[in-house]
């Protein structure tokens, strides 16, 4: 089963992602913070990494650059509300793979 990362502080929004996620059988932990997540990162071989940008500690972009500075190559979407031009190539620029605004078509 895959396991993935899914950084989401909208409650809601996480659990849909999660509902429809699990259907295809992969496996979802979330995590509201930056921190949090990170330490997770350290001991959880996931699959992919779902983030958003905006979060009660901070940019996501912070986790992303942390973990390419480490030479952590997981898979990267950026799932966010920041949906101009100068902010979806600053997530690529940090090392995502792809990046998808919300709202989005589950």
């Amino acid at each position: 089963m895959y396991r993935i990362i899914l950084v989401e502080d909208h409650e809601r929004l996480a659990t849909l992602v999660c509902k429809k996620l699990s259907i295809a059988g992969i496996a979802v932990d979330v995590f509201e913070r930056i921190d949090t997540a990170w330490a997770a990162l350290q001991k959880i071989p996931y699959q992919a990494l779902i983030l958003d940008r905006g979060l009660p500690d901070g940019d996501g972009l912070i986790l992303l650059k942390r973990l390419r500075q480490a030479n952590h190559n997981i898979p990267c979407l950026i799932l966010t509300a920041r949906d101009i031009l100068h902010d979806r190539v600053e997530g690529l620029e940090a090392g995502a793979d792809d990046y998808l605004p919300k709202p989005f078509e589950m």
